[in-house]
């Protein structure tokens, strides 16, 4: 009612403004007509009309200018009355409509029942009534009689088919694409024996003793009809299920579980079929229609029972079933912690679907059940076709990650690279294809998702999306080829399949630039992404440049680490697996950052040192190495023999093929570099590989003191000589010695 006033008084308006739009239109038109007459607004009688203001209306429709204007206001107006009219009442107003027309369904169905008094009545009309009785009575009788016959002409079709059919269920195949044939050879046969039905009963029914006139005839046919039907679709199901025939069923069950289900299609088919048909052969000879309505209500009531228990009977069986296909695919935990969900509530959702089915069919929602049945195949279609998407697309990127054996042998890791990315991949595609199919579902259920989709709001969140995609998907691309390609030099051979040794230089420097493409790649897409969702950049980049300045105002240390580290790096002075001497610390340098290093010592110990404190470095492994050597032997001995004994040993040492791939030049042998107090000191040097004059001089003085054994060479020990002085005659001084008690009783 008051959606009824609303439109009244829009439409009141409508012509009300339209009226004024008129009048306004004549005043500017012509604005001394009115005045010329000598009306006024507040008149109470409607002014008359002279001679005037007809001859100027004439003249606006004939001039075309002036009509097509005229037109284009009309025009306006109507639409706005149009507009008004079909504008969207609202949601309070949409809940109110729904309201009334489920209210009008209740009572339409509450009438229905108030109706079942009419059925009874019939029903008594019928057995009362010896006229309508005998009618039953010879109805029936001839409908006995044709069925019999039918089931005759039935049982011998089955009886000579016997033969054929068994060999088709004793015959075993393996392979269930090849049991297509024997299936189909099976069907066949089933449908031989219902064709003689069919053809025993239209020979019967045309006998004139058994013949029927009318509606009596017409139900007859629906009797048969529906036992062609139930036969046929119990045909069907059996093509599928296979019961007791495993040997040749196409469908993946047990016998247990076939025999079950084809159980249940017998009992469904069997009370809904054989319910509708004989309702409405009852409708066809006088069945009123309250009672006709009460009736397919029960049968109704009836199936929609019979499909709730057997979901309730089916519910640990499917339930299992949905667990076990999230552990066969390898779902992530929290997909997986869904599907266990549903496992456990999806009888509950179909009880509940099966229930809200039967109510909108019971109280015939204007197309409401038609809905129901048409989203319902939809659903049917979009979860099949989601699941064969996933599939095929799985193999796709089984297929598209797949490494050959040459590029396995040529890029050793990237294998395991691509099996990093396979696993998300997978997750994307059901990602991907689940949004996809709730959106269709959506659409399937009245959720008009295209329409949104097409709107702007949607097509800038899809542009986005796919921008952000894009990006993602690049930059990992970029990371990825810049990874591999270091990654690869960094563990390239070289032309004779051997491993080239690179230089400490590139090992150092080619992962920096790996981790500070990894950070320039973040920063970049993180700005990307935001900017394509919606947020302001521009402040973060100019508060990323005042914290830049702060960090450089406030830590003007950090400042110096990384700029001494920049110049420490470009000019190669230190390079990972350097031994250095930086101040009093002396290691192997294992990484470096921008801003410190990390050195080994020789002990085991760590030590982290900054750029900054770096004054002056001494590196011990740069391009080569020098062993020097001082040896002492005694004055005794001849030194030029020493000495050749020294060169022998250098030659030996640089001809050995262990050691000597170490020393990259013959030894040198400086001669007598100086006499000290006890021993002539024999000095000279060894060139070596770097860092590898430690072990070239661990080895020298192994074989120095071994020859030196050998020949008898002295190696003086520390010694003090005493000098007591002379006399005048060149006489030595005599020395008074005195013994102990101990001396003299050895002595």
């Amino acid at each position: 009612m008051a959606r009824l006033c609303v439109q009244v008084i829009r439409r009141f308006f409508s012509i009300l403004a339209l009226a004024t739009l008129l009048i306004g239109w004549q005043c500017l038109s012509a604005p001394g007509v009115f005045a010329a007459n000598g009306q006024t607004g507040g008149s109470d009688q409607p002014a008359a009309v002279n001679k005037a203001d007809v001859d100027h209306l004439v003249s606006v429709i004939e001039d075309p200018q002036s009509r097509q204007r005229l037109v284009a206001n009309l025009k306006l107006l109507v639409a706005a009355d149009k507009a008004g009219q079909d504008e969207d009442p609202g949601l309070l107003g949409l809940i109110s409509e729904k309201i009334q027309d489920i209210s009008d369904d209740v009572l339409a169905a509450a009438t229905a029942l108030a109706d079942v008094g009419h059925m009874v009545n019939w029903m008594s009309r019928q057995v009362g009534d010896p006229r309508l009785r005998a009618q039953w009575a010879d109805v029936l009788m001839k409908l006995a009689a044709i069925s019999c016959g039918g089931f005759v002409a039935e049982w011998l079709a089955r009886l000579a088919l016997s033969h054929p059919r068994r060999w088709l269920e004793n015959h075993r195949i393996a392979n269930r694409w090849l049991r297509i044939p024997l299936v189909f050879g099976r069907a066949s046969l089933d449908l031989l024996p219902i064709a003689a039905f069919i053809l025993a009963a239209y020979v019967l029914q045309s006998i004139p003793l058994l013949a029927q006139a009318g509606d009596a005839r017409q139900a007859m046919i629906m009797i048969v009809m529906a036992y062609v039907l139930v036969r046929f679709s119990l045909v069907l199901v059996q093509a599928i299920l296979m019961p007791g025939s495993a040997s040749i069923r196409l469908a993946p069950f047990d016998d247990e579980t076939a025999t079950y289900l084809f159980i249940w299609a017998r009992r469904l088919t069997f009370t809904g079929v054989w319910g509708y048909f004989l309702i409405q052969a009852l409708k066809l000879l006088g069945l009123p229609k309250s009672g006709y309505n009460f009736s397919l209500k029960i049968l109704g009531l009836v199936v929609a029972t019979l499909l709730v228990i057997l979901v309730l009977q089916l519910r640990q069986s499917v339930g299992a079933w949905i667990r076990s296909r999230g552990t066969r695919t390898a779902l992530s935990g929290k997909i997986q912690a869904l599907r266990d969900r549903l496992a456990d509530i999806w009888h509950v959702l179909a009880s509940l679907y099966i229930i809200a089915s039967f109510a909108i069919w019971a109280l015939q929602v204007k197309g409401g059940f038609e809905f129901i049945v048409e989203a319902s195949a939809l659903t049917l279609v979009i979860l099949i076709a989601a699941n064969l998407l996933v599939g095929a697309l799985a193999r796709l990127v089984e297929r598209a990650f797949s490494i050959s054996e040459d590029l396995r042998a040529q890029f050793p890791q990237l294998e395991d690279r691509a099996n990093r990315y396979l696993a998300i991949m997978h997750n994307m595609v059901r990602v991907v294809v689940s949004i996809l199919t709730l959106l269709a579902l959506a659409q399937a259920w009245g959720a008009n998702t295209l329409a949104w989709l097409s709107s702007d709001l949607g097509r800038r969140l899809l542009s986005s999306t796919v921008s952000i995609v894009a990006v993602l998907v690049g930059a990992l691309i970029l990371w990825e080829v810049v990874n591999a390609a270091i990654e690869r030099y960094l563990a390239g051979n070289g032309s004779n399949g051997r491993a080239v040794e690179r230089s400490a230089r590139v090992r150092t420097l080619l992962p920096l630039f790996r981790n500070v493409v990894m950070v320039v790649l973040i920063v970049v897409v993180a700005l990307i992404v935001l900017s394509e969702l919606g947020i302001n950049t521009a402040p973060l980049l100019a508060g990323a440049g005042v914290v830049g300045v702060a960090i450089g105002f406030g830590s003007q240390k950090l400042v110096q680490d990384v700029i001494t580290g920049a110049f420490i790096l470009f000019e190669n002075t230190i390079a990972v697996g350097d031994l250095v001497k930086i101040g009093e610390h002396l290691g192997t340098v294992e990484g470096m950052t921008i801003r410190t290093m990390r050195l080994r010592a020789g002990n085991g110990q760590v030590h982290t040192l900054p750029f900054s404190s770096v004054a002056s470095v001494t590196n011990l492994s740069r391009d080569f190495g020098y062993h020097v050597f001082e040896i002492g032997v005694s004055y005794r001995e001849d030194t030029d023999a020493v000495i050749a004994v020294i060169q022998k040993l250098g030659e030996e040492m640089h001809a050995d093929p262990e050691i000597g791939a170490q020393i990259i030049d013959p030894i040198e042998v400086f001669g007598i570099d100086k006499l000290a107090e006890s021993a002539v000191i024999i000095s000279g040097r060894f060139k070596t590989q770097p860092g590898k004059q430690w072990a070239v001089g661990r080895e020298f003085n192994r074989r120095v003191k071994k020859r030196f054994d050998e020949l008898d060479i002295s190696l003086p020990y520390p010694s003090t000589t005493l000098y007591f002085g002379e006399d005048r005659d060149g006489k030595a001084v005599p020395i008074h010695v005195e013994l102990s008690g101990d001396a003299k009783s050895a002595g």
